[in-house]
């Protein structure tokens, strides 16, 4: 079973809350450049035996939209070597008629569709959550360099097991093993 959800992040200064002296609050510079974004698509995947929970994601720098995802569900196959049971919202790239005729076409395929705006429901909204925790109130100087952060820090993620079981049980689910029906 796979959680799948699409985000992004902006190399402009994302604000929170911070201590400074009183009567000096604290100031970034920062350059009044063009805005960059890098878009990703994160997939959560539950192993029906094992229950064991991995992480996969692809992060660019153009809109992650149906034209992209079908290669994208390709090579997760591919990763998985099983067939997927694909859990996901009803978003507009999700549920176009090119996309709908593409998760046809693939037999290995099963898809469930949540509600069009459910981020109670997907377990890949508290992954996106903590990404941001992470990233907010920094300033990144580059496309680039965001991509980087971004990278490592699902990286490091994804050898958290106890982080990526946290995310699932979010939303009222437990990676247990399912009991051979054999």
């Amino acid at each position: 079973m796979i959680f799948a959800d699409e985000s992004g992040a902006c190399t402009s200064l994302s604000t929170c809350r911070t201590w400074g002296r009183c009567g000096h609050p604290p100031l970034v510079a920062a350059s009044g450049g063009r805005r960059g974004r890098v878009n990703t698509i994160g997939w959560l995947c539950v192993h029906p035996a094992s229950g064991r929970v991995r992480l996969f994601h692809t992060t660019q720098a153009s809109s992650i939209n149906h034209t992209d995802l079908p290669a994208l569900l390709d090579r997760l196959h591919r990763a998985l070597r099983a067939p997927v049971v694909l859990v996901w919202d009803n978003h507009s790239s999700h549920a176009c008629k090119p996309m709908a005729a593409q998760i046809e076409a693939r037999d290995w395929l099963n898809v469930v569709r949540l509600p069009r705006y459910a981020p109670e429901l997907n377990p890949v909204e508290s992954l996106w959550s903590h990404l941001k925790r992470m990233l907010r109130s920094r300033l990144f100087r580059s496309l680039d360099e965001l991509e980087e952060v971004v990278n490592t820090h699902l990286r490091l993620v994804r050898k958290r097991p106890d982080l990526l079981r946290g995310f699932i049980n979010s939303v009222g689910l437990e990676p247990s093993p399912c009991s051979s029906t054999a």
